[in-house]
């Protein structure tokens, strides 16, 4: 369903929710930082961002950002220690909604509409998979999401396990998808009560042992696209089965941000050259990629045209949003602070703006700062028990 630009807010974050639709294009746009939230505003389809004074949760590394268009809610779930907020008013003022949640690392949230009910489902790390019926006033947990077999196999470096994204079947509100990193990819068909490893895809000789990122439809139900820190998969049967469409060796190493074309067969793919590793420090990139497949992802090519070559950092948060009014736009952002758009399907892109706080998938920005600021940064985490 596409909403009046007027109650639609395209909302850019590392691991919440990247796809929107409105009949006008979008006026507003919010961006996730280390440092908080970004407010840009514009006239119009064609006309510049502008950025707003101030930051909105300033201070806060936000995970996710998600805008829910029916209830009029913002959304924000804080890396580390800051819980989830949500904010009534556009974001002017915010209120804690995660009463009965045990952790404040809350990593990524998804926003279901079933009927007449508006159902939140929470994940944070350390790994847990919570779901609320109030709008975040209070919330139940589902432990046996820690059940499943191999969870001693469960590691991330340097700090916890997580839930990194939740997916929800299209006509099975109850089926749901979890991507723990790095662990599994975890399948719930009565809603959280019982869940079963989905891990066929796994061949003997990966690199990293079920290190996976995101769950993304296509537009048949049971057809799903899912990246992984050893490439992207593809599955035709909800998950029972998989075929490999790229590997460690492709361009885009280390998938991550994935998106299905609302109207054509097109996709778009991006993530880093190769995993996260003091390469990207010394080099000073991760030599991230911006793809685009028109033949249902068995082959890719670059779409970075516009963008510096290579992409200071890596490129860590991304949206796309349709609209009516102003077509399909994409948007990715940057470890090192730059912000870029395009209007014509990743053909090219324009800087939307740079020079802003690092976008990034928790501490992945680390890598690109100076080797003191690195320091500080990790001594600041090692301080909230959120680096080992």
């Amino acid at each position: 369903m596409a909403y009046d630009s007027e109650e639609t807010i395209l909302c850019i974050s590392a691991n919440g929710k990247t796809t929107s639709s409105s009949r006008k294009a979008a006026r507003r746009m919010l961006v996730a930082t280390t440092e908080g939230v970004l407010d840009f505003r514009r006239d119009g389809p064609a006309g510049a961002w502008l950025r707003q004074d101030g930051l909105l949760l300033e201070g806060q590394h936000v995970s996710c950002l998600v805008y829910d268009e029916p209830t009029g809610l913002l959304f924000a779930g804080m890396h580390f220690a800051g819980g989830l907020l949500k904010s009534a008013d556009g974001g002017k003022s915010w209120q804690r909604a995660d009463n009965g949640v045990a952790s404040g690392h809350a990593y990524t949230l998804l926003v279901q509409h079933v009927g007449g009910e508006t159902i939140l489902n929470l994940g944070t790390e350390p790994v847990m998979f919570y779901r609320s019926w109030d709008l975040g006033e209070s919330w139940t947990a589902y432990p046996s999401c820690t059940e499943v077999e191999g969870t001693e196999h469960w590691i991330f470096p340097r700090a916890q396990p997580h839930i990194k994204h939740i997916a929800a079947h299209p006509d099975e509100p109850e089926t749901i998808y979890i991507c723990v990193e790095q662990g599994d990819l975890l399948r719930t068909t009565d809603g959280g009560k019982s869940w079963e490893s989905l891990h066929s895809m796994e061949r003997s000789d990966d690199k990293f042992r079920r290190d996976q990122h995101r769950v993304v439809f296509y537009r048949t139900p049971d057809e799903i696209f899912f990246t992984t820190g050893i490439g992207l998969y593809h599955s035709a049967d909800k998950g029972a089965t998989w075929e490999r469409l790229t590997d460690t060796s492709h361009p885009c190493a280390y998938p991550d941000p994935f998106f299905v074309h609302p109207t054509k067969d097109v996709l778009f793919m991006q993530g880093a050259g190769e995993n996260p590793n003091p390469k990207w420090a010394t080099e000073g990139t991760a030599h991230p990629q911006f793809m685009k497949s028109i033949d249902h992802g068995k082959t890719w090519q670059q779409a970075m045209a516009g963008m510096v070559e290579p992409v200071r950092g890596n490129l860590e948060i991304a949206a796309m949003h349709d609209a009516e009014e102003g077509g399909l736009e994409l948007y990715t952002g940057s470890a090192c602070g730059e912000l870029y758009v395009s209007r014509d399907e990743g053909e090219s892109w324009q800087f939307a703006t740079g020079e802003l706080p690092p976008m990034s998938k928790g501490p992945h920005f680390r890598w690109f700062l100076t080797a003191e600021e690195r320091e500080a940064y990790e001594n600041k985490l090692r301080g909230i028990n959120a680096f080992a």
